[in-house]
C-alpha cells in the first residue's frame, strides 16, 4: 500500500515538474515571439513527392541597412531556444536565422538523418535570406552544430552562397564514422534511416565536396568527443585544404561534443574577421 502510494505521489510530482518546465518553455517562447526585432522565417520546401513545413525564426541587427546574415543550424530542434541563445550575436551588425530541421522542433518530418530534405530546407534558409532587402547577399554565413554541422557542409558542398561556413562537433564521413559510432548514436540513426552504403555515402559531406571550393571555413570540435571522433574533422579540414578552402580549424583538448562559451568567443572572432567586413561587390 505504502508502495502503492510513492509510486503514485513520484508520479504525480514528475507531472508537476514537467508542467512547469513546459510552462517555461512556453513563456520563453512567448517572449521571444514578443521581441520587436524576432519575426517567424517559417517556409516551405519540396523533396520529391514530399512536402514540408520548416519551422525558423529571424533576429534582425539593431541597425537599418543591409547587414550580413547567418543562418544557425542548431541540433537541439528547437529554432525558439536557437535564436534566444544566438542573439547576442546580433550585436555584430549580423542578422540571424535559426531553422528547425525536418523531423525536429516544430518542423515536418520524417528527418531520414539529416537526407536530401535537411540540405534543402538550408538551401531554401539562404534563398530567403538572400532575397532580403536588409540583407547583403554577399555576406551570408551558415553555422551548424552536430548534425546541424552535417547539413550546413552538405549545404557547402553544393551550394557556393554561403561565405563563411562554421562548422561544429559534425561527423563528416559517414561511412567511416558508421562502424565507430556509439550504440546509442546507431539506434538513433536506426530509428530514421536503414544505413545502407549509398545512404551513408549521400550523407558524408566529405564524399560530395566539390572539386573546388571558394569559402572560408572554421571547424570547431573537442578532442575528447565521444559521440563524433575528432579524427572525422582534421579529416575534413585536409579535404578542404585540398580543394582551395581557407580553413581554420580549433580543437579543444579537454572538450567534448558540447563545446559551450569557448566556441561561441571563436565564432566572433572568426565571424569579425571573415563576414562583417563588406565586399567590394557589396558596394
Amino acid at each position: 500500500m505504502h508502495f502503492t502510494l510513492r509510486i503514485r505521489w513520484a508520479g504525480l510530482w514528475l507531472a508537476a515538474l514537467l508542467a512547469i518546465l513546459a510552462a517555461g518553455c512556453h513563456s520563453g517562447a512567448r517572449a521571444i515571439r514578443k521581441n520587436p526585432r524576432v519575426q517567424s522565417f517559417d517556409y516551405q520546401i519540396s523533396v520529391g513527392q514530399d512536402q514540408y513545413h520548416i519551422e525558423g525564426y529571424l533576429a534582425r541587427a539593431p541597425e537599418p541597412g543591409r547587414e550580413p546574415a547567418l543562418l544557425v543550424i542548431n541540433p537541439s530542434g528547437d529554432a525558439v531556444k536557437c535564436i534566444k541563445s544566438s542573439m547576442p550575436l546580433t550585436q555584430l551588425d549580423l542578422h540571424i536565422a535559426c531553422i528547425s530541421l525536418p523531423g525536429t522542433g516544430k518542423s515536418s518530418g520524417p528527418g531520414r538523418f539529416v537526407g536530401p530534405q535537411a540540405v534543402e530546407a538550408a538551401r531554401r534558409a539562404i534563398d530567403l535570406l538572400a532575397k532580403r532587402s536588409d540583407v547583403d547577399p554577399t555576406r551570408l554565413g551558415v553555422w551548424g552544430q552536430a548534425n546541424g554541422a552535417v547539413a550546413a557542409g552538405l549545404l557547402m558542398d553544393v551550394d557556393p552562397r554561403p561565405r563563411v561556413v562554421i562548422l561544429q562537433s559534425g561527423a563528416y564521413d559517414m561511412t567511416r564514422f558508421w562502424p565507430q559510432a556509439r550504440w546509442f548514436t546507431k539506434l538513433s540513426i536506426l530509428r530514421q534511416v536503414w544505413p545502407s552504403k549509398r545512404v551513408l555515402k549521400e550523407r558524408s559531406v566529405i564524399e560530395r565536396l566539390p572539386p573546388r571550393l571558394n569559402c572560408k571555413v572554421l571547424i570547431l570540435h573537442g578532442e575528447e568527443d565521444r559521440s563524433a571522433p575528432v579524427n572525422q574533422a582534421e579529416q575534413l579540414a585536409a579535404a578542404l585544404q585540398e580543394r582551395g578552402a581557407s580553413v581554420k580549424t580549433r580543437y579543444f583538448p579537454d572538450a567534448n561534443h558540447r563545446l559551450g562559451p569557448r566556441a561561441y568567443t571563436e565564432v566572433v572572432d572568426f565571424l569579425r574577421e571573415n563576414l562583417l567586413a563588406p565586399t567590394s561587390a557589396s558596394g
